[in-house]
């Protein structure tokens, strides 16, 4: 039998890029994503491929989702890797992008890491692991802080809380928080290039970085290195000076 991966948003971006190691590797695996277009044309390239359309937004179809995983467990690994983002700096957060970025960022990842912390289980040479894709955005405490970057610092807390807590079971919890990766999305957000954006690596990087604190069997993943030593650095000073300083940076 192949080991069995999960990776909640895996049509695109790291999701995607994640999904295609693991295949390489004889994985069996399974991916939810919510627009048709990319299911559509990733089960032409990939036939093999367990791939699962829902809207996580939505909770009545969340509960579906897992009932209907429930039948393909257990997994040995599962990743959160959707993620809902809007620039709050430069539009105005609506009511509706507001309640998508919680959906999306808080609400599914929760209902997610609860139902895979049940689903889980060591099998076919595989440890079993929980992974979620945090930000770096959600490693620096300062007022001013986005919806975004406060779901973020809401999924790293769950994530160590939920290590705690399966840590008797012998199930590892990887929180990932990443500088920008020059995934097609961070392009088109940019128009077209995310070459001016500060630590930019390549999606092939990233997961290298992901998959050797995996391996390792770290409790966090925090890349590139140069930025990960900036935001240690940053969270040394004054609140005040960091929010002042962020305020400036961000709103360019």
């Amino acid at each position: 039998m192949k080991p069995k991966i999960l990776i909640i948003g895996g049509t695109s971006g790291m999701g995607l890029a994640l999904a295609k190691y693991h295949a390489e590797r004889a994985w069996e695996i399974y991916i939810i994503g919510s627009s048709i277009h990319k299911i559509n044309e990733l089960s032409i390239q990939y036939p093999d491929w367990h791939i699962v359309h829902c809207d996580v937004r939505d909770k009545v179809q969340r509960l579906e989702l897992f009932e209907k995983m429930a039948q393909c467990t257990p997994f040995q690994r599962v990743i959160y890797a959707a993620g809902w983002y809007v620039n709050e700096r430069r539009f105005e957060l609506n009511e509706a992008d507001s309640a998508a970025m919680i959906a999306v960022n808080l609400q599914a990842f929760n209902d997610g890491f609860e139902w895979a912390a049940q689903h889980v289980q060591a099998a076919c040479g595989q440890s079993a692991a929980l992974v979620c894709l945090s930000s770096a955005a959600g490693l620096i405490d300062y007022p001013y802080t986005s919806v975004y970057a406060q779901c973020k610092r809401a999924m790293w807390h769950t994530a160590a809380a939920y290590r705690a807590a399966l840590l008797s079971k012998k199930i590892k919890v990887l929180a990932v928080a990443s500088g920008y990766v020059d995934t097609a999305q961070l392009r088109a957000l940019n128009g077209g290039s995310a070459a001016h954006k500060p630590f930019l690596i390549s999606e092939t990087r990233a997961v290298a970085e992901i998959m050797s604190a995996l391996e390792a069997g770290h409790d966090t993943a925090i890349f590139p290195r140069r930025m990960k030593y900036l935001v240690a650095l940053v969270n040394l000073l004054p609140k005040k000076w960091v929010g002042w300083a962020m305020r400036r940076k961000l709103d360019k």
